[in-house]
């Protein structure tokens, strides 16, 4: 027993005076906190790189100066504001979309920026307007704390489209699709007229649709085959809208209701597809 008692009270004696190490954590490197603080913020140089991509591919030779003006906001004091054009042609921009900020070295990055731009090919009754995308990469870099265009901007490639192949529908459930398709259809009349609630399952929240769009047909309803007082199924819809058709596919999902020994099932969720 002494022994045992011994024994004990040496490795208490032995934890405090040699306690065991606690491990830490590996600091990050001065070269790595150092490349961090020379990054570009994203936000900053996408905002700048969006709206410098609007003026830079925007150009009429009736007014060649309204071009310069623009790109004199984002660029250093003293640079080319003409930034290649030849001063022919015109050019609109609809639209910017600011992409893949690529951090380049200290303070400086490159911006991928997708931009709508409009054209007008032809003269006289020939004339037509042409809209496509376009992909311009721009350099730009943090001085001073602001975000400027450093160099000259650069068309490159778009985007190709990529292979998806779907999962395969579920089986349908023959029964309940029949049952509930009269409504389904009352409810995306109303959900198109602004009186959804009125068909929704009780605390469900669906906002409207908005002025201008009308129910042409429900063209395709299938609940999938399952279980229990949620069924989701699918969709196949014809809005009117914009003096055209519009077919569109949404998962539903119904809500089975009880009240008074009865049951119904109601449109609890709408998404797409």
């Amino acid at each position: 027993m002494w022994l045992v008692i011994a024994l004990l009270a040496f490795a208490g004696l032995r934890t405090i005076l040699w306690p065991p190490q606690q491990p830490h954590a590996e600091p990050k490197s001065d070269t790595q906190s150092q490349a961090h603080r020379d990054d570009v913020p994203e936000a900053a140089a996408q905002q700048v790189a969006s709206r410098f991509a609007r003026s830079y591919l925007t150009w009429s030779k009736a007014d060649p100066q309204a071009r310069e003006k623009e790109l004199k906001r984002d660029l250093p004091k003293g640079a080319d504001t003409k930034s290649g054009w030849n001063g022919e042609g015109t050019q609109l921009v609809a639209q910017t979309i600011p992409g893949e900020v690529s951090q380049a070295g200290p303070h400086q990055a490159r911006v991928l920026v997708d931009v709508r731009v409009s054209a007008t090919t032809g003269t006289g009754k020939k004339a037509r307007a042409i809209s496509s995308w376009r992909a311009l990469e721009v350099p730009v870099a943090e001085s001073g704390g602001r975000v400027l265009v450093t160099g000259q901007p650069a068309l490159v490639g778009l985007e190709q489209p990529a292979r998806w192949r779907a999962a395969a529908e579920p089986d349908t459930d023959i029964t309940l699709t029949a049952s509930t398709r009269t409504a389904v259809n009352d409810f995306l009349k109303a959900w198109a007229s602004g009186t959804q609630g009125q068909t929704t399952a009780p605390g469900a929240s669906i906002a409207p649709l908005g002025p201008g769009v009308g129910l042409h047909a429900l063209d395709n309803w299938a609940v999938h085959a399952g279980s229990g007082s949620h069924r989701t199924g699918t969709a196949t819809v014809r809005w009117e809208m914009g003096g055209a058709q519009l077919q569109q596919t949404y998962r539903i999902t119904l809500a089975q209701v009880s009240a008074n020994n009865a049951s119904r099932w109601q449109v609890w969720q709408v998404t797409s597809q």
